[in-house]
């Protein structure tokens, strides 16, 4: 591989990562709303929570971007590295999957937020879906209905990152560098999981809230000491303190 083919990596990974950390929800809500989002809700700048504190249009907006920015990331990816740069698709799916993960790792944690963002499921609809639109089959369209059954975001999110991880296992079973793929798309599931363990919690407690109708707190702003005390009581509960978490 050529000193500029290593070059255009590095700096298709750092420019995924400034592109994933731009926040809808925290920008928008600063430049419209004139409040920062992580004081209100559950306290991430996440779309879920721009859908509870915002109401669900601008929400809405905001899972659009999250997702069209992880779309357009890798569509430049296959564009600009695609297999005739790296030598087989199975490397630059690899790649594409690697540069969706520092998406993800810009949304979670930007730099100029103080490394305080969102969970990165919106972000990993879009990465997903455009390495290949079969898992809209596999993924989109249970965790879709699953959505809608359940009026829990958590749960569509968490079925859709683990379905993707599955679709892709045989999908790219045939490529080059399988085990590499498989490994980058097991970190999907696995730090969404990691980012909603509190709301595991909740769900395992009946507690999750629901985004829309009956156990709805989509009511509007609500202060995230509020909401953290709420949150608090129900780890007592439990006996473990995952409320600062989310």
């Amino acid at each position: 591989m050529s000193t500029t083919v290593l070059l255009s990596i590095t700096a298709a990974l750092l420019l995924s990562y400034l592109i994933g950390s731009l926040q809808p929800s925290f920008l928008l809500g600063k430049a419209i709303k004139h409040v920062d989002i992580r004081d209100y809700g559950s306290g991430n700048s996440g779309a879920t929570n721009a859908i509870r504190v915002f109401g669900f249009k601008f929400g809405m907006v905001c899972l659009l971007i999250d997702a069209a920015k992880g779309a357009l990331v890798i569509l430049a990816v296959k564009l600009l590295l695609g297999p005739e740069v790296l030598g087989s698709v199975g490397a630059a799916v690899l790649l594409q999957l690697v540069c969706g993960l520092c998406v993800i790792l810009g949304h979670n944690h930007p730099f100029y937020m103080h490394f305080r963002g969102g969970k990165g499921v919106a972000a990993s609809i879009g990465i997903l879906l455009m390495i290949d639109w079969r898992l809209v089959l596999i993924a989109g369209i249970p965790a879709l209905l699953l959505l809608v059954l359940t009026r829990i975001m958590s749960v569509a999110s968490l079925t859709f990152e683990t379905l993707c991880f599955a679709g892709l296992a045989v999908l790219c079973f045939h490529m080059e560098f399988y085990y590499g793929i498989l490994l980058a798309a097991f970190c999907y599931p696995l730090i969404s999981f990691w980012r909603h363990r509190a709301n595991l919690v909740r769900l395992a407690h009946g507690e999750e809230s629901r985004l829309w109708g009956k156990g709805s707190r989509n009511s509007g702003p609500v202060p995230k000491d509020d909401y953290e005390e709420a949150m608090e009581k129900l780890d007592e509960q439990s006996g473990v303190d995952l409320h600062h978490s989310r």
